[in-house]
């Protein structure tokens, strides 16, 4: 698979702790890879508050508990967002408006970090995307 690790997108990262069924069989392979760490970004954090905030995501607790709680169960590291993904963001074509999306694959190519997502128009950036 890909030794420089894995940037699970916001769904795998809700779908590998509840409802794994969805996660594809690649995916799956992935996630159980010892030697390639994977990451969740902050950003995913962000997007499932304000998803939570709008009722259009169910948060039994604060984010803060559930992202260390879901981290925890699939040994899963935070990605922070550092000045050099801005700058990769900036430079990014506009193929897509999603804000969330957009910088997962900045932190994913300044990272050196394939993305696990079901979400087709992340490869057209020219990202390693894994479904």
């Amino acid at each position: 698979m890909n030794s420089g690790g894995y940037l699970l997108d916001t769904n795998v990262f809700l779908w590998a702790n509840e409802n794994y069924a969805k996660v594809s069989p690649e995916a799956k392979i992935a996630l159980a890879e010892p030697s390639a760490p994977l990451y969740v970004s902050v950003a995913s954090l962000w997007e499932m508050q304000i998803k939570h905030g709008l009722g259009k995501l169910f948060l039994p607790d604060d984010i803060d508990r559930i992202a260390i709680r879901y981290a925890d169960k699939i040994k899963t590291d935070f990605l922070a967002i550092t000045l050099g993904h801005v700058g990769t963001l900036y430079r990014l074509p506009m193929i897509h408006r999603d804000p969330f999306d957009r910088m997962l694959i900045a932190q994913a190519l300044a990272e050196g970090l394939t993305i696990v997502s079901p979400d087709p128009v992340l490869r057209e950036y020219g990202a390693p995307v894994l479904w």
